[in-house]
């Protein structure tokens, strides 16, 4: 939803574009931009790993105890699927050494 309110084009906007006199500020605010979205892309992700850790306390408690009580990067991104898989990995290699 916030990456939809930064799509919107607001009167503004449209006064900046058709104004040649003024690209390099168009060009500042369209830097600006790309500086927000990315800012509230990595927001999201955050979120979405904090809910992972608090939907999956066990999962990742399990995965610590068995792993030297580090998470392998990138595990919280892939949610609940890449905690089992991760999981399911280092049973196999437990079993097998």
């Amino acid at each position: 939803m916030s990456l939809a309110i930064l799509n919107i084009p607001t009167s503004q906007d449209d006064q900046l574009l058709n104004n040649e006199h003024n690209s390099s500020l168009s060009a500042i605010q369209q830097r600006r931009r790309h500086i927000i979205k990315k800012k509230v892309i990595a927001i999201g992700r955050l979120s979405r790993q904090l809910s992972v850790l608090r939907e999956n306390p066990e999962l990742v408690n399990e995965i610590k105890q068995m792993n030297g009580s580090k998470l392998p990067l990138g595990t919280l991104a892939q949610g609940e699927e890449g905690l089992r898989q991760v999981l399911a990995s280092l049973k196999c290699n437990g079993a097998t050494q």
